[in-house]
């Protein structure tokens, strides 16, 4: 009997959990953004070791609730900073009673109320040429990255900084860019309108700009963050990137017409 209502408690939990299945074309980019979520956390809940999946996969999807699993240098501060909030209301949120954090620990973050917000000056991330081809080599370039560690100055597939990360994907397409985030932006053609592929820049330590990403489309690019210790996906409308932004770059020029 036991055994009996165990299965049953078992088979109640999977079903109350939301899960996707695998469509052609789905990438596990492309169903983190649909479902809000990121790569990394989708490989973390279905045990995923690699990026591919199968067409008919069954994927259990994270709950309604908003979560960041903590990651090596990771810090309140930080966290807060990322996600546009402050280190009380974190602290609050999860009844923490000192800011020490573990590797692997799970907080739970504030609703999104700032992006239903009036929009405030920051990237037009609303692409022409709509989003990245989710079998894109640019795309898939980046995703073999994800999760690399970040570090300053480094230029390996071990580690690297967040110009070093833009280089080496761009590098894998043939495109060669300037190492330093500065060259990069001082070297490249102004972007306007953001498109996939446009390199994104910030300034985090003052006037001048200090950081840079790789733009993907629908609002979300890619980067080496030095807050998150890692090569990551994230969203440019969270204040904190607005308000650090500083414009686009284009490493590939249009193709002229005779």
């Amino acid at each position: 009997m036991r055994l009996a209502w165990a299965m049953v408690s078992l088979l109640a939990w999977a079903l109350a959990q939301p899960t996707h299945t695998v469509a052609p074309g789905d990438t596990l980019f492309s169903i983190a953004r649909r479902y809000g979520t990121t790569v990394e956390e989708l490989m973390r809940l279905n045990g995923l070791e690699s990026f591919l999946i199968q067409v008919g996969q069954v994927l259990r999807l994270p709950s309604g609730d908003r979560v960041h699993r903590v990651a090596p240098g990771d810090t309140l501060f930080s966290i807060a900073r990322r996600y546009g909030t402050t280190v009380e209301e974190l602290m609050r949120l999860n009844g923490l009673t000192s800011p020490d954090l573990k590797a692997g620990q799970a907080l739970r973050l504030p609703q999104e109320e700032a992006s239903r917000e009036a929009p405030s000056p920051g990237p037009q991330a609303q692409p022409a040429e709509g989003d990245l081809d989710p079998e894109s080599p640019l795309l898939r370039a980046v995703l073999r990255y994800l999760g690399v560690p970040y570090k300053y100055g480094a230029n390996s597939p071990l580690s690297l900084d967040c110009s070093a990360f833009v280089a080496q994907v761009y590098a894998e397409l043939g495109v060669a860019l300037p190492r330093t985030t500065r060259e990069q932006y001082q070297a490249l053609p102004v972007a306007e309108a953001l498109r996939p592929g446009d390199l994104v820049f910030f300034s985090f330590g003052g006037r001048e700009v200090d950081h840079v990403g790789l733009y993907l489309g629908r609002g979300v690019f890619a980067h080496a963050s030095s807050y998150g210790s890692r090569v990551v996906i994230e969203s440019l409308e969270a204040p904190f990137y607005r308000r650090t932004y500083r414009g686009a770059r284009r490493p590939v020029q249009e193709a002229k017409g005779p």
